[in-house]
């Protein structure tokens, strides 16, 4: 039969080549094998499909919901790391003015304490200028007397003299 078409009639479809009855038998075998995807596979596969569009879809919800969730983390650390800044600029200004204060009053101490040392010193060095002219005095008004026994060759009084000489002494010192 095919070799029917093909020989005698060379007209129409069997002049472009085409057997009908072989095109026949391919559309019967498209139906069938259609038929038996359809039957035993086709569902399985559009529902391993849905299953796999729904994974996706959740997917990119959640990844949606975490890039929301991980720029609010971000905007609350940048918060807290602004907050941490701000109290630990608040504690060193603390700080420097609780040490500008410490400083402060230990200087006031040490100069308060250098001018007590001061006023000691001058009131010892005036205490021993006193001592060391009264022992001078002592002293001068016993060379004196001894130059006057030497010069007068006599032994005067020892109390007259000791007036005589600190009057004389009290003249030449005003």
């Amino acid at each position: 039969m095919y070799h029917y078409f093909a020989t005698n009639d060379l007209e129409g479809i069997g002049a472009l080549g085409i057997d009908p009855w072989a095109i026949l038998a391919q559309g019967l075998t498209f139906l069938v094998l259609f038929y038996i995807v359809k039957k035993f596979a086709l569902e399985k596969i559009v529902t391993k499909l849905q299953e796999r569009h729904n994974k996706i879809d959740s997917g990119v919800r959640l990844g949606i919901k975490m890039e929301k969730e991980f720029e609010k983390l971000q905007r609350t650390i940048d918060q807290k790391l602004h907050e941490a800044r701000l109290d630990a600029d608040r504690v060193l200004d603390d700080a420097n003015q609780e040490s500008s204060q410490i400083i402060k009053a230990a200087e006031e101490k040490a100069s308060h304490k250098v001018n007590q040392m001061l006023t000691d010193a001058e009131a010892k060095i005036e205490s021993d200028m006193e001592r060391a002219q009264q022992q001078l005095r002592k002293e001068l008004v016993e060379l004196v007397a001894d130059a006057t026994e030497v010069v007068l060759e006599e032994k005067l009084d020892r109390a007259k003299d000791m007036k005589l000489i600190e009057r004389a002494i009290s003249e030449v010192a005003k």
